[in-house]
């Protein structure tokens, strides 16, 4: 709840906090190139990440890959999630790649979908197919290339039922056996 990075040890089955990472941060997630990531902090617009596999290197160095930088966006990270061969950077209000480019930049960061807000922190679900998620009056899908408004039946029915004042509940999950995606709000 306070935004600390906690890493699970296996062997003595504790939590212990990570040495050296960002405070207060909004998510966290691991890229597939075995970088964490954390979103927010001191600056809620701020992408750090820590050096390959080390996840107590945080400050960049020319002998590390760590690093940080902040969105040009207007809305906060809520969520961080790798697809097809790089991670999306949901927020309230966009939806952003992060792409590895190797040293000395690490990663490059492009807009990929504006006005495409996702409703809560849990909203967004992974599958074969890209990233869905709800936002605040539809929903969405990054399969490459930009962010797609996905066209739904029941989308009305849905919006003008939610109570907005709950939204931050919502939360994604996928029904494989059906190849079906459930938003519970």
């Amino acid at each position: 709840d306070d935004g600390t990075i906690y890493e699970w040890d296996l062997t003595t089955a504790t939590a212990t906090a990570v040495s050296n990472a960002p405070t207060g941060c909004q998510a966290t997630f691991v890229t597939e190139e075995r970088f964490l990531v954390a979103l927010g902090g001191s600056n809620s617009r701020l992408v750090s990440w820590s050096d390959q596999e080390d996840n107590t290197t945080w400050t960049a160095a020319a002998t590390n890959q760590a690093g940080n930088l902040e969105l040009q966006t207007n809305g906060t990270p809520l969520a961080g999630v790798r697809t097809r061969g790089q991670s999306l950077i949901l927020t309230d209000q966009d939806a952003h790649t992060m792409t590895y480019q190797g040293p000395p930049f690490v990663y490059g960061f492009e807009r990929v979908g504006t006005a495409c807000g996702m409703i809560s922190a849990g909203a967004y679900a992974s599958v074969d197919v890209g990233v869905v998620w709800m936002g605040r009056r539809s929903f969405f899908i990054y399969s490459g290339g930009q962010v797609r408004e996905i066209p739904c039946e029941v989308a009305d029915y849905v919006f003008s039922n939610l109570n907005y004042d709950q939204a931050s509940k919502v939360q994604a999950m996928v029904n494989s056996q059906w190849n079906e995606i459930w938003w519970v709000y």
